[in-house]
């Protein structure tokens, strides 16, 4: 059987997290918890534009491919970072 490659990022979760902006990190956590970019503009009182902008910046910033990357790296090297929701 083939093996896949992994397509986690390669960065180091304090490196990761201190690239994020104060906002970046609440998208992210509202990412985690399941929120839509419809649901997350509702509760910080932006756009869905502006809360699509803040994920593709956590993609890049964080060289993760998809937001399915994005939210295994952050459950798996990011989590303990995380403020409480």
């Amino acid at each position: 059987m083939m093996k896949l490659p992994d397509f986690l990022p390669t960065i180091g979760p304090e490196k990761a997290w201190s690239r994020l902006t104060t906002r970046e990190k609440e998208v992210l956590r509202l990412i985690i918890d399941g929120y839509t970019n419809c649901e997350i503009a509702a509760l910080l009182f932006v756009s869905t534009r502006t809360v699509d902008k803040h994920r593709q910046n956590l993609m890049l910033k964080l060289d993760a491919r998809n937001t399915a990357v994005l939210v295994h790296y952050t459950i798996k090297k990011l989590f303990r970072l995380l403020p409480a929701s």
